[in-house]
């Protein structure tokens, strides 16, 4: 599961996902039986940001400061060989998708790329658990995207 970037609540504990989105995340989560805190890897959960760091002003990151990080989060997956990669608000889904269109037209769509030269994972994107926060309606939308990434590790 990848993000955009460390609201202030990350920043205070260090860890992405935290705070009341955190606590949303981990629910819509285990609705398909995974855990960033489970043991078995094959319920366990990688969960990233594509920055590395609070933008000021909790802004969206800019294309700049994407283009020093993206470099490292894809490491990362390259590392960890994912088959599926969720990606969590438009910055993300752009960055990893290769996509220009906004959140609302990548959700709910796949796509294959590259992990290094040795593995490819399937891609997609849901709407940021912050977003659904205050967007309580589109939570219809994400749980079908949801059962969509359970359906795609199944």
């Amino acid at each position: 599961v990848i993000g955009e970037a460390p609201g202030a609540d990350e920043d205070r504990e260090g860890k992405p996902f935290v705070g009341a989105s955190g606590a949303l995340l981990d629910k819509i989560l285990s609705c398909i039986g995974l855990s960033r805190d489970s043991e078995d890897a094959e319920n366990a959960v990688y969960i990233s940001n594509v920055l590395n760091w609070r933008p000021p002003g909790n802004r969206p990151p800019t294309p700049a400061e994407i283009a020093v990080c993206e470099p490292f989060i894809r490491r990362h997956l390259e590392l960890i060989g994912p088959k599926v990669i969720v990606c969590l608000g438009g910055s993300s889904a752009k960055t990893l998708m290769d996509e220009d269109r906004g959140i609302t037209r990548l959700r709910g769509t796949w796509k294959e790329i590259p992990l290094g030269a040795a593995s490819v994972a399937q891609v997609t994107a849901m709407f940021h658990p912050e977003y659904l926060l205050k967007t309580p309606e589109q939570k219809r939308l994400a749980w079908a995207d949801l059962r969509a990434v359970a359906h795609k590790l199944s």
